[in-house]
């Protein structure tokens, strides 16, 4: 595993240069890190493969940053691509992770650029945000530094093994930056901007979804393929990281769209 640096950047890779082709982005969700997915790296079925996972602004103890912005972050991968010249990208993201593909096509890059593009319960709708991002956004920021510790005390003290291990990530996040983050997160699922633009721009395109989830929405409104991972929900990577790592692999390498 290896650290690069980018301007703001911080990018977590199995190779030591960014290279041109067969390059992977993985965006997680807010309240993740790049240790989640690390056990990524051994199990890529194609070596040849890159797989780079961005740290979002303020995650796993990059507090550095005083601006938390999705629109810089997203920004700051568009130079990088446009730097290295890469060609034909597979992108996979997760929740809030979901909207950076996007607007990296909606403000810089043609369809050329996408390869593929797998969706993992991306906050496409104002809907997919009423939980954590809308109740958060709905706080002053003074606030929400005592709200932000009782979030992660709930999720330690919960049985869901999904929440435990969320807060274990949570606490390496600055509470400034998942503060700033949901409310672009919030901000830009508005009016299904996004899920209008997800249908139409990207040919190849799938969604998946936890079979446990509470995010269900009809086929025709995605306009993709649709692919369920089974007794899992939002947080599979959690939940079976072996079950989520055999369906990176299958959906990146072997599934045809």
């Amino acid at each position: 595993m290896y650290k690069i640096k980018f301007n703001d950047l911080t990018l977590i890779s199995n190779k030591r240069k960014i290279q041109k082709n067969n390059i992977i982005f993985f965006f997680y969700g807010i309240g993740c890190c790049s240790d989640d997915f690390i056990y990524l790296f051994k199990h890529l079925r194609k070596k040849n493969y890159q797989l780079v996972i961005p740290e979002l602004p303020g995650h796993n103890f990059s507090f550095s940053q005083t601006n938390y912005s999705l629109e810089i972050f997203t920004r700051n991968i568009f130079l990088l691509i446009k730097k290295i010249n890469m060609k034909k990208i597979t992108f996979f993201a997760h929740s809030v992770g979901g909207i950076i593909p996007i607007l990296l096509a909606k403000n810089y890059l043609k369809k050329k650029f996408f390869k593929k593009f797998i969706n993992y319960e991306g906050n496409l709708t104002s809907y997919d945000t009423l939980t954590v991002t809308k109740k958060t956004s709905l706080y002053k920021k003074a606030e929400f530094k005592k709200k932000f510790k009782k979030l992660i005390n709930i999720c330690e003290v919960s049985d869901d093994i999904a929440l435990k291990k969320w807060s274990q990530s949570l606490k390496k996040i600055s509470y400034n930056a998942f503060y700033d983050i949901s409310k672009d997160a919030v901000l830009f699922s508005q009016s299904d901007k996004l899920l209008k633009f997800f249908r139409t721009f990207f040919s190849k395109k799938i969604y998946l979804y936890g079979s446990k989830s509470e995010l269900f929405f009809s086929e025709f409104l995605f306009g993709s393929i649709r692919y369920k991972i089974y007794d899992c929900g939002h947080f599979s990577f959690y939940e079976n990281s072996s079950r989520f790592g055999s369906c990176f692999n299958r959906l990146i390498f072997e599934r045809n769209i």
